[in-house]
């Protein structure tokens, strides 16, 4: 079970890190909300990966209102 929560940890952290720099460095907004929405809803991530996916989804859509 240990195992099976580190490779879950590792991972979430990985894809976390992916979507920030689509987000930062590509400004692929879509991949970004993809990624950070996987990570906000799913169950089996760690709480505050889950947070701060939820966070960043905010500011991405508080960004995306303002350029249109």
């Amino acid at each position: 079970m240990e195992r099976r929560y580190k490779r879950i940890n590792d991972a979430s952290k990985e894809l976390s890190e992916e979507a920030f720099r689509a987000y930062t460095g590509k400004k692929d907004y879509k991949r970004a909300i993809e990624i950070y929405y996987l990570l906000a809803e799913s169950i089996c991530v760690p709480k505050e990966i889950s947070n701060f996916s939820k966070n960043m989804l905010g500011k991405l859509s508080k960004q995306i209102k303002e350029k249109s």
